[in-house]
């Protein structure tokens, strides 16, 4: 059984159901006639009802028509439309089949697109009426006159196109030869800019070259003289060393006679003027060294002076001396140890001394100072020929010998020409070249020649 609240419920839901739906016709029904309203009184309703089919205004009365007129009402409107669809396909655009509001809502006479085709009026027997033959009529007439004003209208947007495309192209014509015309100048312009610029550049191309070439010039002239300068120097060094040998070598003589020493064509020797201790190490093409430690070396070389091991004497020697013919050909190394300072009377450092190297009869002297404690000093470098180069030494000095025999060379030039040997091994006659030069020396009654100028 259902309680009195749930019929209270009931009542309470159906009510209120009922009075959504009258409300919802309330406003529905007042919407149609604000929508009737609206279209009764709009300003632009300006049709006219005519039995149902056309309204040219809701607020004129109506008027009697008959069908012709309604079907000629309404032609005309296609016509309109027909019309805007070939201006719009003329002109590109694309056509309205509704219309521009603006084109429906304008009176027929204010249509700027076409005009009118005008009608023709038959008389009708018939209460006014036209016939279907008029009809037919009257559209042929209408349709030949608006096809000759579309004619004549499409000839006249196509001439005025034709005149303005022509003047387009004669205007970009214009356009273009003035381009042209622009483009030719700046070409030329830049052209003779492009010869100019490397008319400078060659020019400025041959300015640097020619300095490049006169800077090379004056460095190949400098860097020869030079040159030049440096074969003088060495060879008026190598000139003064042999005249410096050739003027130690009695000195040389007498020191290795009193010694007992031997001599060969291969031959270094040391001289030095105090009571120190020094040493003479030489280096032969095999490595070998010959010294105090190793007087024989294996190629046949020997140290037989090795002086001063005591301070025996103010003017002592040592001698590295090889077998006549035996020295093996090669580079050697002379090389001066101060092994040992005397505490003796007139041995003050630093030493100087000179060293007499025979390189198979080509005399070099060279000279140096050494202090004790310092190290080894290498002093001088020489070649050994082998024996083809020494027979070909032998073979020149000879000649030069029987030059100097028979006056056709003086015996000066002969030793002062680096290109001579002077070897020791022909006895008398090299004595006598060399003695030619050699100033007399003073005897100062001990019987040993003094010691040569160290200084």
């Amino acid at each position: 059984m259902r309680t009195k609240g749930m019929i209270k419920e009931e009542l309470c839901l159906g009510l209120s159901m009922e009075t959504g739906a009258w409300l919802m016709v309330g406003i529905l029904a007042g919407g149609f006639f604000v929508g009737l309203w609206y279209i009764l009184i709009r300003g632009d309703a300006d049709l006219d009802m005519r039995r149902g089919i056309v309204a040219d205004g809701l607020r004129k009365p109506a008027q009697s028509s008959s069908f012709s007129s309604a079907r000629s009402e309404f032609e005309r409107k296609l016509l309109q439309i027909e019309a805007e669809r070939r201006r719009r396909n003329l002109s590109g655009g694309n056509i309205n089949l509704l219309g521009d509001a603006t084109l429906l809502q304008q009176p027929v006479e204010e249509q700027p697109v076409m005009s009118e085709a005008p009608e023709v009026v038959v008389e009708d027997d018939d209460d006014g009426e036209e016939t279907e033959e008029q009809m037919l009529e009257r559209r042929r007439l209408r349709d030949e006159e608006w096809a000759r004003q579309e004619s004549e209208k499409d000839r006249r947007q196509l001439e005025e196109e034709e005149a303005a495309l022509k003047e387009q192209q004669e205007r970009l014509q214009k356009e273009q030869e003035a381009q042209q015309e622009k483009d030719r100048l700046e070409a030329e312009k830049a052209a003779e800019a492009a010869r100019l610029s490397a008319e400078r550049d060659a020019a400025a191309q041959s300015e640097r070259d020619a300095e490049e070439a006169a800077r090379q010039a004056e460095f190949a002239a400098a860097e020869e003289q030079r040159l030049a300068e440096i074969q003088a120097a060495q060879e008026k060094d190598a000139l003064e060393r042999r005249k410096a040998a050739n003027r130690a070598l009695d000195e040389l003589r007498a020191r290795l006679e009193r010694e007992g020493a031997r001599s060969s064509d291969v031959q270094v020797s040391l001289m030095w003027n105090n009571y120190n201790d020094l040493d003479l190490h030489v280096v032969c093409p095999s490595g070998e060294r010959i010294h105090g430690g190793n007087r024989k070396s294996s190629c046949s070389g020997e140290l037989d002076v090795d002086a001063n091991v005591r301070p025996d004497s103010r003017k002592p020697i040592e001698n590295v001396v090889w077998p006549e013919g035996q020295a093996p050909a090669g580079t050697y190394q002379v090389f001066v140890h101060y092994y040992k300072k005397h505490k003796k009377r007139r041995s003050k450092d630093p030493t100087k001394f000179q060293v007499i190297a025979n390189a198979y009869g080509d005399l070099l002297e060279y000279s140096g100072e050494l202090t004790f404690g310092e190290e080894i000093q290498l002093v001088c470098t020489f070649n050994v020929p082998t024996m083809e180069e020494r027979e070909e030494i032998k073979r020149q000095l000879e000649q030069q010998l029987r030059l100097a025999e028979t006056g056709e060379v003086a015996a000066d030039k002969i030793l002062e020409d680096e290109a001579t040997p002077k070897q020791l091994e022909f006895g008398e006659l090299v004595d006598e070249i060399e003695n030619e030069l050699v100033d007399d020396v003073e005897d100062d009654g001990s019987g040993v020649p003094p010691a040569p100028d160290l200084g």
